[in-house]
């Protein structure tokens, strides 16, 4: 999805919210994935999803709010400082736990993840019903259901499967399947994509256009038409004879 604004240079139909809740999930994840000892490739997963999460998040303010590089990148300072303390502090909360055998904290502090994550696709569903069009990449929903598939697989090849952390992939699946009804339906009522949008600008431009002939036809005085009637009506009103041709 980075790669798709930069191309564009806008970040039309993405909804910073549903980022914001991206970036905080996978931090609680990334937390949970060290904390428990799952592999290698499900520990470095949410960091490598949060940091490009990170950078739509400020693609947002470059290419939506016209921010300065100096602020943009002084945000995602802040951002990778929060990220980073709170995900030490998480995954040194989780290790606590489980050393405790305080399953409850354990649990809750994996199934966050899933919540957060899950909570910031509704922002999503809502810019996507208001602009009736999906502007994620096909590319990027597909590589994102294909992700969630193989890492719950992967959870199987552990010593124990951890249903806690498949909750998280398989609620990203569901809700990306959801994105991809919607991208059909919107395909199939003709309003998906960017090209719709901007037939849609062209026809008011050429409506605009028209109004203002008109208007200016309208503002210009009528013709005068000297014909034979014309000329007898008035000689008619002023009591002459009218010449006879």
């Amino acid at each position: 999805m980075p790669w798709q604004n930069f191309r564009r240079k806008s970040t039309e139909g993405v909804s910073v919210v549903m980022l914001y809740f991206w970036f905080a999930g996978n931090m609680f994840y990334g937390a949970y994935a060290v904390a428990d000892k799952l592999y290698f490739g499900l520990i470095i997963q949410p960091q490598i999803f949060a940091f490009f999460t990170l950078l739509n998040i400020l693609q947002v303010y470059w290419y939506a709010y016209k921010w300065s590089l100096a602020k943009t990148c002084s945000v995602g300072a802040i951002l990778c400082i929060a990220y980073a303390g709170l995900h030490i502090g998480f995954w040194k909360a989780e290790e606590r736990a489980i050393a405790n055998h305080n399953d409850g904290v354990v649990t809750f502090l994996g199934v966050l993840p899933a919540i957060v994550i899950a909570a910031g696709f509704f922002p999503e569903f809502y810019v996507c019903v208001k602009e009736q069009s999906v502007e994620m990449s096909n590319f990027f929903i597909m590589l994102d259901i294909m992700g969630g598939v193989f890492s719950t697989i992967s959870l199987a090849f552990d010593h124990t499967f951890d249903y806690v952390a498949s909750i998280t992939y398989l609620i990203v699946v569901l809700l990306d399947i959801v994105l991809v009804i919607m991208k059909v339906y919107f395909f199939v009522h003709g309003t998906q994509g960017r090209v719709h949008r901007s037939s849609i600008a062209d026809s008011s431009t050429s409506s605009c256009a028209e109004s203002q002939y008109s208007s200016k036809t309208s503002e210009m005085p009528p013709r005068s038409f000297a014909n034979k009637d014309n000329v007898e009506l008035q000689q008619l009103e002023e009591g002459k004879q009218p010449v006879q041709s």
